[in-house]
């Protein structure tokens, strides 16, 4: 009996306090990965058992070692309904691929090198997933790394498909799953990294599917590597420049995506895409709630005149009840410019009575909700969002906002994280780039912050503006978010438009003793108005963790719930 057997037989289970204390640090996704996949790499009934019958042929490229083909050999007789093609030892996917659709049985193909492994759990979670959607014409899943001695590492935990990450980085990777008479369509890539080839593949199929790839959450490939050279996820070693051409070919070809520029990729490998922006520039109102504080609202106003290079703009200043007398004087002064208006909002506070009144206020294309305490720190800042938020299927689109130490204060929202909604690696260092590179690539998610947000006015009055008669002060923002893409719209975050925030600088603590039933009380609301995305947020990984700021494994993964009506943006 080998030693893993051994400890796999005397392995014990963590005790339930043990299990509270990873819940209450997050498991670091490098460092306690080996521990975790054992402990929840089959999680479920339906991944236990014999493994389901599944039409999927593996087509096996390149040099094998004799080890690379006991194993694949192996795999064919040890799961007779998964078909195992060996087109000799070409590398390149363009010089194998007519020859392995010819010998292919399955009615999924999927192309692996021969260093990779199939994952046992895959046939479980492929199944599910083509029950669930029959016709799907693409599948990618999740993937980590396997060295020589089968010790995996680095882990790549996706999410959901949207077109802008999807372009800036290659989320495709190795775990993509084809539907045969799909492929068959497809012209060859030219491409000479294998990556690359495979990439190229998807983004010819997707124009021309019926729906979007479907996500399939969980580790599906195991691609040989080493972790010396790759410790870190994958998306960080497959290079933008030669996706480049693959890229502007998509563009050409999404009419949503009409005008879009891609230029040279970053420091990290990332691609960007510049939208275009009209010759004559729609009005921008940007409404700023605020009581007295002048030393912000001065300086987010002087951001505003001096460090913002989009001119066309007005500004709607809601004034909740300043009281001090250097506040009144600097708002009758702002007053008396054409392009600034004052806004009485008094009462209690109630942030989304605020916008709504300067919303009702406004004369532009464009409304900007923009919190007192935010400074502009590039020119360029309203220049991306107005770009990203005149594209036809995007609804609402935030920014990037940091600390005054630079650290991250907003770089996304997901839903579920601490219980109802919470910032994506917030406070992250300066230099951090997230887990898989995502504080660096403009992507859709289910919400942003509304500290800065920008969408069509007609929409923000289409949709009633903001819940303040539920949420007063807390998540109001986040519940507009969720309700414009029930509508059918996008939520897009841009790195490319930083601002700085003072958070909470005006406003304090939502958990204040003052606020607490309050903030209860509307926390509650949301997790009963949105339960359906609270626990599986299309654009954060299942098995990632929803109790704290950062990229950590989840205690246990939560289980895919999968939707029987597809997106389609």
């Amino acid at each position: 009996m080998g030693l893993g057997r051994i400890r796999t037989l005397f392995r014990r289970e963590p005790t339930r306090r043990e299990l509270y204390l990873q819940l209450q640090r997050g498991l670091n996704i490098e460092r306690d990965y080996r521990h975790w996949i054992e402990q929840w790499e089959r999680y479920g009934p339906a991944e236990s058992g014999p493994a389901p019958a599944l039409s999927l042929s593996v087509v096996v490229a390149g040099v094998a070692t004799p080890a690379d083909d006991g194993y694949w050999r192996d795999l064919g007789k040890k799961l007779p309904s998964i078909d195992v093609v060996r087109p000799g030892d070409a590398d390149l996917i363009r010089d194998i691929l007519p020859a392995a659709l010819r010998a292919a049985k399955g009615e999924r193909v999927i192309f692996l090198r021969a260093a990779d492994r199939l994952a046992e759990i895959a046939p479980f979670r492929l199944h599910a997933a083509i029950g669930a959607h029959p016709d799907v014409e693409l599948i990618f899943g999740d993937e980590d790394q396997i060295d020589t001695k089968g010790g995996r590492f680095a882990p790549w935990f996706k999410p959901d498909f949207g077109d802008d990450l999807f372009l800036c980085q290659n989320v495709f990777g190795r775990a993509v799953v084809f539907r045969k008479s799909a492929l068959a369509r497809l012209t060859p890539p030219e491409a000479a990294d294998f990556d690359t080839a495979i990439y190229m593949l998807a983004l010819r199929l997707i124009p021309g599917a019926r729906q979007d790839p479907l996500h399939c959450p969980g580790i599906l490939v195991h691609v040989g590597g080493d972790p010396v050279a790759t410790p870190k996820a994958r998306v960080f070693y497959l290079a933008g420049e030669p996706r480049r051409a693959a890229v502007e070919d998509f563009i050409a070809r999404r009419p949503s995506l009409a005008g879009a520029r891609v230029e040279a990729p970053d420091a990290a490998g990332f691609l960007r895409l510049r939208h275009p922006l009209p010759e004559a520039r729609p009005l921008v109102s940007i409404v700023i709630p605020t009581r007295d504080r002048k030393d912000l609202l001065e300086a987010c106003v002087k951001g505003l005149d001096e460090k913002t290079a989009y001119r066309n703009l007005e500004i709607i200043i809601v004034d909740n009840d300043s009281r001090e007398r250097e506040t009144k004087d600097y708002l009758e002064a702002l007053g008396r410019r054409s392009n600034v208006r004052i806004v009485p909002g008094p009462g209690p506070f109630n942030y989304p009575r605020l916008i709504n009144l300067g919303a009702a206020q406004a004369r532009g294309e464009l409304l900007m909700t923009l919190n007192n305490d935010i400074e502009a720190l590039e020119p360029g800042w309203l220049d991306e969002l107005v770009s990203q938020a005149l594209r036809p299927d995007v609804g609402l689109v935030g920014c990037l906002l940091l600390y005054p130490d630079r650290s991250v204060q907003h770089a996304g929202v997901i839903i579920g994280l601490s219980g109802v909604a919470g910032h994506m690696y917030g406070e992250a260092a300066a230099d951090d780039p997230g887990y898989a590179g995502r504080i660096l690539a403009t992507q859709d998610l289910s919400a942003v912050t509304g500290a800065c947000q920008i969408m069509r006015r007609d929409l923000f009055a289409r949709l009633g503006g903001l819940d303040e008669a539920h949420l007063a002060v807390a998540y109001n923002d986040i519940d507009f978010c969720l309700r414009i893409r029930a509508a059918g719209l996008r939520v897009i975050y841009t790195p490319h438009a930083r601002l700085l925030h003072r958070h909470s600088a005006s406003r304090g603590s939502d958990v204040r003793p003052e606020r607490l039933a309050g903030f209860n009380w509307e926390r509650e609301f949301m997790r009963t108005r949105w339960a359906h995305m609270v626990q599986d947020d299309p654009f954060f990984n299942p098995n990632l963790s929803l109790s704290g700021k950062r990229g950590r494994l989840a205690t246990a993964p939560r289980p895919r719930l999968y939707s029987s009506s597809p997106r389609r943006y």
